[in-house]
């Protein structure tokens, strides 16, 4: 199942990467131009230029398994993940050894949603650099992504504890820990981030932006998890106020408006969520727990649209359950009525 929501696609690396400038004794002058070209405003960070100048190789030499390469590679940089496949899995086979290629194909397929081929490609790149702190990054947040809690922590506890102001690290962790139910932990990895009133250091603003929401809606989770939902909801309210449509967020944010009783207040903040990603299966199975009593068709809709979305979710798997008998019941009293009104 594909989640269209920030944390899917945060791209944990920031690295250059290496370039290939000919593949065969064949390559003709002009296309290898073209790839030194192309190489060039890829390292300087212009990926368009440089996707431009991979596309005359190939248009060049259409064989050309070092521009397809490079070319896929770039197609990541620039987040055209179903692009970047087609190439990147079309010349795997001709690059066995390149651990390169296969980080950027494990991004390409997270990009899209194929979490399993993702960590397929991950497995083999981490198979031949042992020691790419980048890809283990990446795996592990696939690992959390579906599930595998265990194994996500086993990959990268070690550089952790050897580097716990890594911001990357720590996301990935603390995640952990709240999925754990290590709040208290989390809460304490997080003191200087908190001390320094959620301040990141980036040279990027777009990135410092991101990796803050991220770390904040981790710590929001983590105040709410020991029902501490008056800190947990002045969070959420920071991230809100830089991304106020953010569906997470939203849903988070309601998760405590329902402990505390505020469910009118959960109501317009989950329709809000909806309305920003209508796919987000937290929202959907809450929206159907808010409108059980009072809107019986509306809470079957959502029910039945977070059921279709989550199935194959492990993560999702207790909410499955108590979604499809919630279901089950609301169909059955439906059934009820029906039959004596006739």
């Amino acid at each position: 199942m594909k989640k269209n929501h920030i944390f899917k696609l945060l791209t944990l690396s920031t690295a250059l990467f290496a370039f290939y400038s000919c593949s065969t004794t064949t390559t003709s002058s002009n296309s290898i131009n073209y790839l030194i070209s192309g190489n060039k405003f890829a390292e300087k960070g212009d990926f368009s230029k440089s996707a431009e100048q991979y596309r005359l190789a190939l248009k060049d030499e259409p064989h050309s398994t070092t521009a397809k390469r490079n070319l896929g590679l770039v197609l990541v940089k620039m987040n055209r993940y179903k692009e970047a496949l087609a190439y990147l899995n079309e010349v795997s086979a001709s690059y066995p050894k390149d651990s390169e290629l296969f980080y950027f194909l494990g991004e390409a397929n997270r990009g899209v949603g194929l979490e399993k081929d993702s960590i397929k490609a991950y497995q083999h790149a981490l198979s031949l650099s042992p020691d790419d702190l980048r890809t283990m990054k990446s795996l592990s947040w696939v690992y959390l992504r579906t599930g595998e809690y265990d194994l996500a922590e086993k990959l990268i506890k070690k550089n952790y504890d050897k580097n716990p102001q890594d911001l990357q690290l720590m996301l990935i962790m603390t995640s952990i820990d709240v999925k754990k139910e290590r709040y208290a932990k989390a809460i304490r990895e997080m003191q200087d981030f908190e001390k320094s009133d959620f301040k990141i250091v980036s040279r990027d603003q777009t990135t410092a932006e991101t990796e803050k929401i991220l770390l904040l809606n981790v710590l929001g989770n983590a105040y709410a998890g020991q029902n501490d939902c008056a800190k947990a909801q002045k969070i959420f309210d920071l991230v809100l106020k830089l991304r106020p449509f953010l569906a997470p967020t939203l849903t988070d944010s309601a998760k405590c408006d329902l402990k505390t009783n505020n469910t009118n207040q959960a109501r317009g903040k989950l329709e809000k969520a909806y309305s920003a990603e209508p796919d987000y299966p937290e929202t959907l199975f809450l929206l159907g727990k808010v409108y059980s009593n009072n809107d019986p068709q509306k809470a079957a809709f959502y029910y039945k649209r977070f059921i279709e979305l989550s199935s194959d979710d492990k993560t999702f798997a207790a909410e499955s359950k108590q979604a499809q008998a919630s279901l089950e019941r609301l169909q059955a009293k439906n059934f009820d009525t029906l039959k004596k009104s006739d």
